[in-house]
């Protein structure tokens, strides 16, 4: 985090008050209501999302917000927050105690600064536009790792059938190569652990804008790359990503990988 950054301080304080709200109601009862197939959303989703937004609004009374629980902004923002309150909602209405939240600011279409705060081990990941990622308020960097043997790879599951499909055909073509595989259960947190080397390639075709809004620049500016699949540039509202420290980025055409 950089010192005296307004965004970044409100994105920060925004994170921490919905994760309070999260942490309240860990391995409590919780209402759960279906958004769709395999998705789902917990009355503590909607109580973060509350908390953070009400921290945003405090210091930016015309904010135009983007939120995971049915939260639209004005067409037209020059600047959106994007906030997903609990990213691995999955994860948390089963008690897995893997996940966070995440809180994107995007300027004219681009992320400019981030936040992903993990409360359960306290790992708070920032970044803002050309003054580096931090764990902590440390820099962090990815990954050297430049042989696919070596390299820890990360994946997300879509919902559809389809996505799925698609994703483990591909798993099914790297898993034999790679070192290991990790299946996290949050995308926001996938992206953060490849900023800070902690895995070296992560792939999701089923992204939405709030799960990667943020990890977007934390991971430009840990010196990692996030592309298409297909290797041309990524914008956050696109669902299909792959991210690498760089060195192992590959391409590949998620519509034909089944063949």
């Amino acid at each position: 985090m950089t010192p005296g950054s307004s965004v970044v301080d409100t994105a920060v304080a925004a994170a921490q008050a919905a994760a309070r709200v999260a942490l309240d109601r860990f391995h409590k009862p919780l209402v759960i209501s279906r958004k769709g197939f395999r998705d789902i959303v917990t009355e503590a989703d909607l109580a973060a999302q509350d908390a953070a937004v009400a921290v945003i609004q405090s210091r930016f009374p015309d904010a135009a917000i983007l939120g995971e629980e049915n939260l639209a902004p004005e067409a037209g923002a020059d600047r959106v927050w994007v906030v997903d309150p609990i990213d691995g909602t999955t994860n948390y209405a089963r008690g897995f105690p893997i996940f966070c939240v995440s809180i994107g600011v995007v300027q004219h279409g681009r992320p400019i600064a981030g936040v992903v705060y993990d409360p359960l081990r306290d790992h708070l990941f920032t970044a803002e536009r050309d003054r580096g990622a931090r764990l902590n308020g440390s820099p962090i960097h990815v990954s050297e790792v430049s042989a696919l043997p070596d390299a820890i790879l990360s994946l997300d599951w879509g919902q559809s059938l389809d996505k799925r499909r698609r994703s483990l055909t591909l798993l099914d073509r790297l898993a034999t190569e790679c070192r290991t595989v990790r299946a996290i259960g949050s995308a926001a947190l996938g992206m953060c652990y490849l900023a800070a080397g902690w895995i070296d390639l992560f792939f999701n075709l089923a992204l939405r804008p709030w799960d990667g809004a943020a990890g977007q620049v934390i991971i430009e500016e840990a010196g990692g790359r996030i592309t298409t699949p297909l290797g041309e540039a990524w914008n956050y509202t696109q669902p299909s990503a792959l991210a690498s420290n760089g060195r192992l980025h590959f391409v590949f055409d998620p519509y034909r990988v089944n063949e």
